[in-house]
């Protein structure tokens, strides 16, 4: 059945009749479409000879780096030599202006259900046992699907809360760290503690990023001859900054998140390797992006200009994240696009992309026709309302391309090319950047998005709070997690 947007559904029957479609012809949108389940072939169009044929729906891998802005890399303007990601740019769609949250946790549950985390944004380290995920879309859809990396999504470990397990959200195969909070997590790194399908595997040698990479390399080979979908959240450039196997000798944070920078792009090389080995580029969609800004303790340049790493803050340092879709012959290489792209909208893009049909109750909205130059944009504004529930105090604002609007009534300029903020002051505003404000106040306002959760220390509960009468959890005590672990 055809769509509103004339782009085919697929269900998993159809998936598994996928060798059915071979002969028909690409959609006028520019990317490959299946025949319907039943249908003679010959009852199909014949293909002009020169268009794109597609055999099957298309892979679908996501990359999510750990703590790392757009700063950090080479073709977003920034100082580290990253060629495995410059090539994914130079063969697919770049997205200058791509916005995730500002922390890890409600990051994961924004992309993973495209849900506002108004809406079911509960804890750090949570995700409700009750949602939806990407993972479950493709999976009802046929697909096989795979996770390898970090999970926290399981629970924090101090409000009694058990969330989702990655079964639960979709995945078949799974390789993870941090599936349980506390002393159960382990190393991320060297020597790890790792969960595979859901047993444990505590390593006491090893570099954790090359076990990732090669559980997801042989996902990759395993399921070469079927539709897959990988989701890749790398624990790589997250602290504590440790020397790589390719950087054994450095010292201090900045060279070693250097070197841990030029080992997560050597781990994306190795996934394009093994997709083009099997002959797969053509077949596969490919999405690189990051859940959040870089740790503050990392100065780096961008485009001439020093830029402090702005992790927790609502800030542009905060959640200006790289973007990058590749489809070689259907996604247009080495474009780029100024239009907005929120976490909200990873999850109905790739559904597009694979022509599945777009999740009820979400919030997203599909980029799919940015990404192959069809539309100019998808969206004009960006919302969120910001409680992670963890440290960071909460916040509600709402942007575009120029300007940002905080709750608290702060209004600033965007320099979206070295992610500076610049409040303009009520007194300094011309008729036209008053109207301008008054348009962001309007979009603010029809949220409707409830209350902003106060707790910022969980870990306080019962705990001598610092500022006497207070509530600990919000003003917070003497401890922190570690001194959980």
């Amino acid at each position: 059945m055809l769509n509103d947007k004339g782009t085919k559904h697929v269900s998993k029957k159809r998936i598994s009749r996928w060798l059915i479609a071979a002969g028909v012809t690409a959609l006028a949108l520019g990317t490959p479409c299946f025949g319907l389940p039943g249908r003679a072939a010959a009852a199909a169009p014949a293909p002009a000879p020169s268009a794109p044929v597609a055999t099957r729906p298309p892979n679908v891998i996501l990359i999510l780096a750990d703590d790392v802005g757009v700063e950090a890399f080479r073709s977003y303007g920034g100082e580290y030599s990253t060629p495995n990601v410059t090539r994914l740019a130079a063969e697919g769609v770049t997205f200058d202006n791509a916005f995730s949250t500002p922390l890890c946790s409600p990051s994961r549950t924004r992309i993973m259900t495209a849900r506002e985390n108004a809406k079911n944004y509960q804890a750090f380290g949570y995700l409700d046992p009750k949602e939806r995920t990407f993972g479950n879309m493709f999976r009802d859809a046929g697909y096989a699907t795979g996770i390898v990396g970090k999970w926290q999504l399981g629970g924090n470990g101090f409000d009694g809360r058990t969330g989702i397990s990655p079964k639960a959200a979709g995945f078949d195969q799974a390789l993870l760290w941090q599936l349980y909070a506390g002393t159960q997590k382990g190393s991320r790194y060297w020597g790890p503690t790792l969960w595979k399908n859901g047993k444990p595997q505590i390593h006491e040698e090893g570099f954790g990023p090359d076990a990732m990479s090669d559980f997801a390399l042989s996902f990759i080979e395993q399921n070469k001859d079927r539709p897959f979908f990988l989701y890749y959240p790398m624990v790589l450039v997250h602290d504590p900054f440790v020397p790589t196997p390719d950087a054994i000798t450095a010292k201090g944070d900045k060279p070693r998140f250097g070197a841990m920078m030029g080992y997560m792009d050597k781990l994306v090389g190795q996934l394009l390797a093994k997709v083009q080995e099997l002959g797969l580029e053509k077949d596969t969609v490919i999405l690189f992006t990051a859940d959040n800004g870089t740790n503050r303790a990392i100065v780096s340049l961008r485009n001439g200009t020093e830029v402090r790493g702005g992790k927790g803050s609502p800030t542009l340092t905060g959640t200006h994240v790289p973007m990058i879709v590749r489809w070689p012959g259907v996604v247009p290489a080495g474009r780029r696009s100024s239009a907005l792209f929120d976490f909200l909208d990873v999850t109905p893009t790739m559904a597009e992309a694979a022509h599945l049909p777009k999740p009820a109750g979400i919030d997203g909205v599909s980029q799919w026709q940015v990404a192959l130059g069809k539309a100019p944009a998808a969206r004009t504004t960006i919302f969120q309302h910001y409680a992670p529930v963890w440290v960071f105090a909460p916040t509600r604002f709402v942007f575009d391309q120029t300007r940002k609007l905080y709750a608290d009534g702060r209004y600033v300029s965007l320099d979206l090319t070295h992610d500076v903020e610049t409040e303009l002051k009520a007194e300094d505003m011309s008729s036209a950047e008053h109207k301008h404000r008054e348009r962001l106040q309007i979009e603010l306002d029809r949220q409707r998005d409830g209350p902003l959760d106060p707790v910022r220390f969980p870990w306080c509960k019962g705990q001598e709070p610092k500022v006497a009468g207070e509530d600990p959890t919000i003003a917070g005590c003497s401890l922190s997690p570690r001194d959980f672990d």
